[in-house]
């Protein structure tokens, strides 16, 4: 019955705001565009760093992004970078 009771109080918490939950995410939903973020915003960084040393760039933001793509569709060159979460 607390199991029950839990997953219930779970249910209501991750419901969007505008539908009486709280907007809470689990995790493993964000951890994907939460690193091609962070990826992205320090590719700048990443480049002058790995061009005084001899390492060559991971594939992981590459194979990562490739991810993304299959499951939302792909990036348009022409639209600008969402400023905000929920898009």
């Amino acid at each position: 019955m607390k199991e029950k009771i839990i997953i219930i109080m779970w249910l209501q918490a991750s419901l969007p705001i505008k539908h009486g939950g709280l907007g809470i995410r689990q995790v493993c939903t964000l951890a994907l565009p939460a690193f091609l973020a962070s990826a992205a915003s320090t590719s700048d960084l990443q480049s002058q760093i790995l061009l005084a040393s001899a390492c060559t760039a991971g594939t992981h933001c590459d194979t990562y992004l490739a991810d993304w793509q299959i499951t939302h569709g792909p990036l348009s060159p022409s639209d600008p970078l969402p400023v905000k979460q929920s898009v």
